[in-house]
């Protein structure tokens, strides 16, 4: 099953900046998933395994470093062609 996943990260510290970049180029290395970003949120797009492990894995790998973070996701269950910006009715 395809699935996109928005998220946007919020590590509650200063500086935070580098921990959300560095958090979506770890995203970018998985060769089975797609990374999008935009100025408010990131979205990622593959096959429902492949994503919730990448993101289980990449996430753990923050809230180890930064734990005072909140995240905050929707899944849609089918794939959104974000690439291509806009849905348009």
């Amino acid at each position: 099953m395809k699935v996109t996943v928005e998220l946007s990260l919020y590590p509650l510290r200063e500086k935070y900046t580098a921990v959300i970049i560095g958090f979506i180029k770890s995203l970018k290395e998985y060769q089975a998933i797609q990374v999008h970003t935009t100025a408010m949120s990131t979205y990622v797009t593959g096959e429902y395994d492949a994503v919730m492990q990448s993101l289980q894995v990449e996430l753990k790998k923050i809230y180890e470093v930064v734990p005072d973070s909140a995240t905050v996701i929707k899944i849609i269950p089918k794939d959104l062609n974000v690439e291509d910006g806009f849905l348009r009715f």
